[in-house]
């Protein structure tokens, strides 16, 4: 008997209360351990499983701070009625029976937990589960939180009820993490939860953000086969939907309308976590089905207008790291553009398909980048789509994502390597490396990573200039003096620098976007991103692809702010500036000679060396 191993405070008082005084007050000085004693018993619930994680309650209660910090016990969560029943009533009568089966529900955290209990280590220390919907982030958008509408009573989405304490590392790390963060625009930009759309998923060309920007949407969308896009709002308040709309040449989208449900939603654990019958708290990986997404466009104000849709891209069964895929394979497709093409596109007056941000998927599966015709870009040693599928190299079945980014020793910050606090990498964390990079031509070190990592960002960087002319006229519709023209309308001319290529120059630009937004793509997969680098900036430098890359990262030249005089790089990955704004000289020609040889050293191996 479980009992046998506990210390024995039975008192007059809990004989008489069975249960306990249904309080988290401990005015009468019995422990909440001595108070919960009679519930334990052999013969009442020593043996009761919980329905999450299947470990006896009894042995979850004694772990966790409610019992160790004397905090709460039985009664306090299970009241109204601390006789439930007494044992004499089991066989003479008496005794209610009953108890409140689901304490969170009922909202009986609320009684310890809170805004209303100032000294609530919630409040004290994590309060991002509470946000703030009154105060705003630079005067525009509201904070996220762990606490949205449909988390009030659902506090067992992220904590097991009986034993909260033993996953904080885990809770804790993810706080950390971007799926955790109550401020990033990822979160807090637009009212995502109504941004979404009733209409079919593979034809409908309204919003679809909230499939990914919020937890209830991102369930939805997963549990329906990929197909439920609604927008929500929390209960007992009216759903509102922003979609956008034709408007006139020129104009802008009007504003989201706002949704009387103020908050908002991170990624929360039961976006990632699901036993198959609603509970998070077991850690079960949530089973999603391979993805399959459709990538729809509409070109919206050109003339003739190009609608993309209908056409999906199927990625592989990949076991846990399923959960991933939905929202880091991106919104658009580098192939999106010959399809346009196809379908009659105007390259001289037209919008253009986005990759959005972290689209990784697309990477590493090689679905995502724009492919020049006569190009080849299937890498010629390449594992990382394998991670983790069919034991591949000892790396096991939960696929590439969950095997990487969370096979370290805190696997819910997802960081499969340690940064100080300059982003510079220190240690590779993930132990999913080592399984083929020991003994590899290029052994994978920390320095190594770094270095890797530092190319990449100068390769980019140097994309970025390649996308200017400096000799091309200040004008105010296009400061930066981009080789694609803006235009009054809002689209842009793709045919301007090199007419009659317009699909290339935008497929120059669709990955310069793509990789700029996937900061890791330099480990995802080498190769692949090298040569779409590659190929854009050939491209870019004189409209034919004749393999001149080196040259043009040599002879490329930053424009002259024609206001300040004055020239600046920034680094599109790192963060930060390669070269301040300064006028041109010395210090400033000694940091771009330093840029371009990194971004040479990275993309062709060196001076002299050929396409990736």
């Amino acid at each position: 008997m479980l009992l046998k191993s506990l210390v024995f405070l039975v008192l007059t008082t809990l004989l008489v209360a069975g249960c306990g005084g249904g309080s988290a007050d401990n005015a009468t000085g019995v422990s909440k351990l001595a108070q919960s004693q009679k519930c334990m018993d052999a013969s009442c619930h020593a043996g009761s499983v919980s329905p999450g994680t299947g470990a006896l309650i009894v042995q979850e209660w004694l772990n966790s701070t409610h019992n160790t910090n004397n905090g709460a016990g039985c009664a306090d969560c299970h009241e109204p009625h601390p006789g439930h029943p007494e044992s004499c009533a089991k066989c003479h009568g008496g005794g209610s029976g009953v108890a409140t089966q689901n304490p969170d529900a009922s909202r009986k955290c609320d009684k310890c937990h809170g805004l209303s209990h100032p000294n609530d280590i919630q409040v004290r220390l994590a309060p991002q589960h509470f946000g703030n919907m009154t105060a705003s982030i630079n005067n525009s958008t509201y904070r996220a939180s762990y606490l949205s509408s449909n988390y009030v009573g659902n506090c067992r989405k992220c904590h097991n009820p009986h034993d909260p304490t033993t996953a904080m590392s885990a809770n804790a790390e993810w706080a950390e993490s971007g799926h955790g963060n109550v401020l990033s625009g990822a979160r807090t930009r637009y009212e995502f939860k109504t941004r979404g759309s009733y209409e079919p998923v593979n034809l409908t060309f309204q919003y679809y953000c909230v499939r990914c920007h919020t937890s209830t949407g991102y369930i939805q969308f997963v549990t329906s086969g990929f197909s439920d896009l609604k927008p929500f709002a929390g209960p007992g308040y009216a759903v509102v939907q922003n979609y956008p709309v034709k408007v006139a040449p020129g104009a802008a989208q009007p504003a989201d309308a706002p949704s009387p449900d103020k908050t908002k939603e991170v990624t929360a654990c039961n976006v990632c976590h699901d036993n198959g019958a609603g509970r998070a708290y077991n850690w079960a990986t949530r089973a999603v089905p391979a993805y399959r997404g459709y990538y729809n466009f509409s070109s919206s104000n050109s003339s003739p207008t190009v609608k993309l849709n209908n056409k999906v891209t199927v990625y592989p069964d990949l076991s846990d790291s399923n959960v991933c895929i939905p929202c880091h394979s991106g919104r658009g497709l580098g192939s999106m553009i010959y399809d346009a093409q196809a379908a009659g596109m105007d390259f001289s007056n037209t919008s253009t398909p986005g990759a959005h941000d972290r689209a990784a998927a697309t990477l590493i599966f090689r679905t995502g980048g724009y492919e020049f015709i006569g190009r080849n870009y299937v890498p010629a040693r390449f594992l990382h789509g394998k991670i983790g599928v069919a034991n591949e190299h000892g790396t096991g079945n939960a696929g590439p994502c969950a095997t990487c980014h969370m096979k370290t020793p805190t696997p819910h910050d997802f960081q499969p390597v340690v940064k100080d606090s300059t982003g510079t990498i220190t240690s590779i964390a993930s132990t999913a490396c080592a399984h083929c990079h020991t003994g590899d031509p290029l052994q994978l070190t920390p320095a190594v990573l770094q270095t890797k990592k530092e190319g990449y960002a100068a390769a980019i960087a140097m994309l970025n200039v390649l996308k200017t002319d400096s000799t091309l006229p200040a004008n105010p519709l296009n400061p930066s003096r981009s080789k694609v023209r803006p235009l009054a309308n809002k689209n842009s001319d793709y045919n301007a620098a090199f007419p009659g290529g317009g699909a290339n120059t935008m497929g120059a630009f669709f990955n310069a976007s793509l990789l700029q937004n996937e900061p890791c793509a330099f480990a995802h997969n080498p190769q692949y991103t090298k040569r779409l680098i590659y190929d854009s900036i050939d491209w870019l430098n004189n409209g034919v692809l004749d393999n001149d890359v080196e040259a043009a990262i040599n002879n490329a030249t930053l424009a002259v702010n024609s206001s300040t005089g004055k020239v600046s790089l920034s680094n599109p990955i790192m963060g930060g500036n390669y070269i301040a704004a300064q006028a041109p000289g010395v210090a400033y020609a000694a940091a771009f000679a330093k840029v371009k040889a990194d971004a040479i050293n990275w993309l062709l191996g060196g001076p002299g060396g050929g396409r990736p």
